[in-house]
């Protein structure tokens, strides 16, 4: 089994908040992408939800009462171009 480094979390938010929307959702896409191959018995050690989470965090806070919604019209106005 790898050895995985720690997870700064911290360290993460302060990245993401520092990104731009489309940045932000092109992270956000980037990790559903990747956790689409985690395989069940490893998602413990995956950090990938944990980041997941935080970019979640980052969109609602950026765009209040919305949820997800942004990042959903981002995503259907890339697959119609």
């Amino acid at each position: 089994m790898p050895v995985h480094a720690e997870f700064d979390a911290s360290g993460f938010a302060d990245r993401i908040s520092e990104m731009s929307d489309d940045e932000l959702f092109e992270t956000m896409q980037g990790l559903e992408e990747e956790s689409e191959d985690i395989r069940p018995d490893e998602r413990d050690s995956s950090d990938v939800f944990a980041k997941i989470a935080l970019v979640e965090t980052a969109i609602e806070d950026r765009f209040p009462g919305q949820l997800l919604a942004p990042y959903k019209d981002w995503q259907r106005r890339r697959t119609a171009t």
